[in-house]
């Protein structure tokens, strides 16, 4: 199983990084560079149950369409969604957010876990792990440019 990490410290309140970071159509905004497309979010605010599907192109391959439910959801502190059928064995977000003096502290983890044992731990140290740290670290700064744009 693998697991990508990425902090980065936005200069805006908690409350305006959470509610930003917690909805899941904002992916696509941050998310861009990896294609992100998100659908079928539920209606109602977002919190424990809240489902959606997103589909993405990483490591040069498109993931399609699959669906993903919050399961932990604790107002401007964190939040988990994990994957219900896509093509990982294992595809978890956690989103941790700390106040700092200059504004929030945000820390993205995936947890995952391709499929194909020793092919998976093989495709894993070629490509997708930097593809996911990627993922993030592209995200995080893109996070941090829409959060800290002036309004």
């Amino acid at each position: 199983m693998g697991r990508v990490e990425s902090s980065i410290e936005i200069e805006a309140p908690i409350e305006k990084v959470f509610a930003f970071l917690s909805d899941p159509k904002n992916r696509e905004k941050i998310l861009a560079h990896a294609q992100v497309r998100v659908e079928d979010v539920s209606k109602g605010p977002i919190g424990v149950g809240t489902t959606y599907r997103w589909s993405a192109v990483l490591a040069g391959r498109k993931v399609d369409l699959h669906p993903h439910e919050i399961v932990e959801f604790k107002k401007n502190r964190r939040f988990v969604d994990h994957d219900k059928g896509g093509s990982l064995k294992k595809e978890e977000f956690t989103f941790v957010f700390a106040a700092t003096d200059r504004g929030t502290k945000v820390t993205m983890t995936i947890d995952y876990e391709l499929p194909y044992s020793v092919i998976g731990k093989i495709l894993d140290k070629l490509k997708f792990r930097k593809e996911f740290e990627r993922f993030l670290n592209v995200g995080a700064q893109k996070a941090k440019e829409i959060l800290e744009a002036p309004s």
